[in-house]
């Protein structure tokens, strides 16, 4: 009779599970197969070079899952809490040992269930965060974070599995830029994540006063902004993001970027529907709204013309600088007026008692691509509404914001096209980031050239100046083209928020679309 050998390992779903090899009363006995063991990783959140200081919140990301291949599911169901309550995750001395936690994290939230289960197709996982006041008591130095899941009782899986450890350095607070902006990211995700969004967006403001265009701050405030109800001010800050991510705003939006870009189009879309006024603090602060002029002429000598990668971006590009003086009078005044776009909907407003138009068409020989991309004292559109339109996301009204991006005459899900193709009336609500004391609007017509009947300038408060009505003198040649329809108008006394474009849909045959409309302010046609 052969001896009998015995080996013990942890981590089997009954804790220390045994095995046998070799020979028992001369019969082959066969090794059992280990019960899988989940793997538990960590990887930061708003950290970019493995370094934070002294009273800046740490965020960690905690992931769970099966080892690749395991022949069964494993479960996760603690005797008592959730599956989240038996994941510790402290920060410790770089020396490593038994040396205590300088820190512990503790659990952003809730799990959606109090048991996880993990295979080839299901992980588990969530947000852990150091919070800054614990951070605060941290000494600098050189650290390592881990995270270690631990059950010791429950139906599931029992045992304990540590992460590998991720070094991190902690340093004292410092002025230096990417330091400064790191800091104020996580100390608004912090406050944000306990539910105070004003006091997150006071300290993303206070910052992008003095750095309008670091992307990090601007992407964090657009993510607040738009979950706060006011999409139209998280499309401001994209824009400004995207316009500072290179020269000239060309470039590749980062993936969290375009993510973001994408929901925030989609809530410009479902808006006009839930109309509502968007709380005034969710709006940026006056220096992202306003934009250098160094930053224009280097767009306008990138070519950002249709079809270039700065023109198919909505922008607020075109606005123009403004004084250090003045730079604070737009907030609330662009608060007030797109607030106003989203809770009208549909309706008309209220014109002004008596007034009368006062534009006149501009000449076409005085409108071209490259002269009005080229427009210092131009803006685009950030947000359009329309009475119809013939698609939520392509032909939608939101095609008609940012700066031209249909190069070719002719039908484009780029543009805005009403859903009617050739009967009664419909119109385009343009919102622009910056009201202006205005002098012109220019509406670029790629397809149903023609049909412009009336324009109207709208004032923050929603009170509406008629600058054109009449018949659209343009006629079509033989050949389609895209043509600009201007209107000019002495400078106003009032501060113009929106422009209100009603197209006869009758005028002529085929669909009628809207590449881009652009307000132009002070300092360009002055007259």
């Amino acid at each position: 009779m052969k001896k009998t050998m015995l080996k013990s390992f942890r981590g089997g779903a009954g804790g220390t599970a045994l095995c046998f090899a070799g020979w028992l009363y001369g019969a082959p006995v066969t090794m059992a197969a280990a019960a899988p063991v989940p793997e538990i990783s960590l990887s930061w959140r708003g950290v970019a070079d493995g370094i934070v200081e002294q009273g800046e919140p740490l965020r960690i990301t905690v992931r769970l899952r099966a080892p690749r291949g395991a022949s069964e599911a494993i479960t996760l169901a603690p005797a008592s809490g959730t599956w989240a309550d038996a994941v510790r995750v402290e920060l410790v001395p770089e020396t490593g040992g038994g040396v205590a936690a300088a820190a512990s994290a503790v659990a952003v939230g809730k799990p959606d269930a109090a048991l996880a289960m993990l295979d080839d197709a299901r992980v588990a996982g969530g947000l852990w965060q150091i919070e800054a006041a614990a951070m605060q008591r941290v000494v600098p130095g050189n650290y390592v974070v881990r995270a270690t899941l631990a059950i010791a009782v429950g139906d599931g899986w029992k045992g304990e599995v540590v992460s590998a450890a991720r070094a991190i350095k902690v340093v004292a607070v410092s002025d230096a830029s990417d330091r400064v902006a790191q800091r104020t990211v996580n100390r608004a995700h912090e406050a944000w994540l306990a539910g105070r969004m004003e006091e997150a967006v006071s300290m993303l403001d206070a910052q992008l006063e003095r750095t309008p265009d670091d992307g990090r701050l601007l992407i964090v405030r657009a993510d607040i902004a738009d979950r706060a109800g006011n999409p139209a001010a998280a499309l401001v800050c994209l824009n400004r993001a995207r316009f500072s991510s290179a020269p000239a705003g060309v470039g590749q939006p980062s993936i969290e970027q375009e993510e973001l870009h994408t929901r925030v189009m989609a809530s410009l879309s479902a808006r006009k529907d839930t109309p509502g006024v968007p709380p005034a603090w969710t709006w940026p602060p006056a220096a992202v709204l306003t934009i250098a002029s160094e930053r224009i002429s280097a767009l306008a000598g990138a070519g950002a013309v249709p079809g270039s990668p700065a023109a198919r971006t909505p922008s607020v590009a075109g606005i123009s600088p403004a004084s250090t003086a003045s730079a604070a009078a737009p907030v609330a005044s662009a608060a007030t007026s797109v607030g106003a776009v989203m809770t009208r909907g549909a309706s008309s407003p209220a014109t002004t008692p008596g007034d009368v138009a006062s534009g006149v068409v501009v000449p076409a020989t005085e409108l071209s691509d490259a002269k009005i991309v080229a427009e210092a004292a131009g803006q685009w559109a950030a947000t359009a509404i329309a009475k119809t339109q013939y698609d939520r996301n392509q032909y939608s009204a939101a095609r008609a914001t940012g700066a031209p991006n249909v190069s070719v005459a002719g039908n484009s899900p780029e543009a805005w096209c009403p859903s009617t193709r050739d009967q009664g009336m419909d119109w385009l609500e343009l919102t622009f980031a910056k009201p202006v004391h205005a002098v012109e609007v220019r509406a670029r017509q790629n397809d149903g050239i023609g049909a412009i009947v009336k324009i109207e300038a709208i004032e923050p408060d929603g009170t509406a100046h008629v600058w054109w009505e009449g018949v659209d003198p343009y006629k079509a040649p033989a050949v389609r083209e895209i043509v600009w329809f201007g209107v000019r108008v002495p400078k106003t006394s009032y501060l113009v928020a929106r422009v209100k474009l009603t197209l006869n849909l009758a005028s002529g045959p085929g669909y009628k679309q809207i590449d881009a409309v652009q307000l132009v302010g002070p300092g360009s046609n002055e007259r």
